[in-house]
């Protein structure tokens, strides 16, 4: 982890995997304590729909395992 260029900001190594429950997963090597799971349903506390189908988009385009939004 570094403060960016910016001073404002941190670059942070980001790990996104696409789980077996439907959500998907952030997590870091960096800070093994940063776990974040977002899934698609906006009623659940943990639901954020429109960052669930960016982060989809990057794991199709990318031919790991996603959800098909």
């Amino acid at each position: 982890m570094e403060v960016a260029e910016d001073g404002k900001s941190v670059n942070l190594h980001v790990v996104v995997r696409y789980e077996s429950d439907g959500s998907i997963r952030l997590s870091s090597p960096v800070d093994p304590t940063l776990r974040v799971t977002i899934k698609n349903d906006p009623e659940r506390p943990s639901g954020h729909p429109t960052l669930f189908k960016g982060l989809a988009h990057y794991l199709r385009t990318l031919g790991v395992p996603a959800p098909s939004v």
